[in-house]
């Protein structure tokens, strides 16, 4: 699903990531740990094409992403789910605009479409502001809508930058939860995060980052 071959990435004459590689397979789940200014996000960023690697290949579903131009990384993120610490939700639309979004793009038909928002909805408690604004909610809730939206379109592939980081403890549970019954369902998952409680109740492998190295990779025990 994932192929990671000596990947480094700079910012200025700062490393962001230093020779990294590493493979995920299809229906694995996968923790990033590290403290902040680790190379978490920058990972990820590499992997959707939002930042192209200075060094190193990355393949995802066999597609050399560093290579992808014009229209193809586009269609390539349509079959992930990105969940990022900014949100960019559309502040002016709802929640349902907002989560609706992907599957317009995909061009599914309107009542499957609202059948599956509303499901989403509902698996982040959020269906009783469907018609709010999003400029409105707490963050906790944007946090929410994010996640919501990230899996709608039942993703390939789920790349999440602390997806519960505005969450309380209660709410993380019932968030980690829904992560693992998504991958269940035959979607790989890679979660960036220091929670050590999120690390604590997902299954999978846990890789750390230090100052862009990976430094560690440990499979946990189901």
């Amino acid at each position: 699903m994932i192929q990671l071959f000596h990947v480094s990435k700079f910012y200025d004459r700062c490393v962001a990531l230093d020779d990294v590689s590493f493979r995920i397979d299809k229906g694995e789940c996968v923790i990033l740990t590290g403290p902040s200014g680790a190379g978490k996000t920058t990972l990820l960023k590499v992997i959707f094409g939002a930042e192209t690697p200075d060094a190193g290949q990355i393949l995802v579903q066999n597609r050399n992403v560093a290579r992808l131009r014009g229209g193809a990384i586009p269609y390539l993120r349509r079959t992930m789910g990105i969940v990022l610490q900014n949100f960019q939700l559309l502040p002016k639309k709802t929640v349902y605009d907002n989560v609706v979004l992907p599957l317009i793009i995909q061009g599914v038909k309107r009542r499957e479409a609202r059948e599956r928002v509303m499901d989403v909805l509902k698996a982040v408690g959020m269906e009783h502001k469907q018609k709010i604004r999003t400029d409105v909610l707490s963050a906790g809730e944007q946090q929410r809508i994010c996640i919501a939206r990230a899996i709608v379109n039942s993703p390939i592939l789920l790349l999440a930058d602390e997806p519960t980081g505005n969450l309380d403890a209660e709410l993380t549970v019932e968030i980690v939860e829904l992560f693992k019954r998504i991958q269940t369902e035959g979607t790989t998952i890679l979660l960036a995060t220091h929670n050590r409680q999120v690390v604590e109740q997902m299954n999978g492998r846990v890789l750390q980052l230090q100052e862009g190295r990976v430094v560690s990779d440990e499979e946990r025990p189901s």
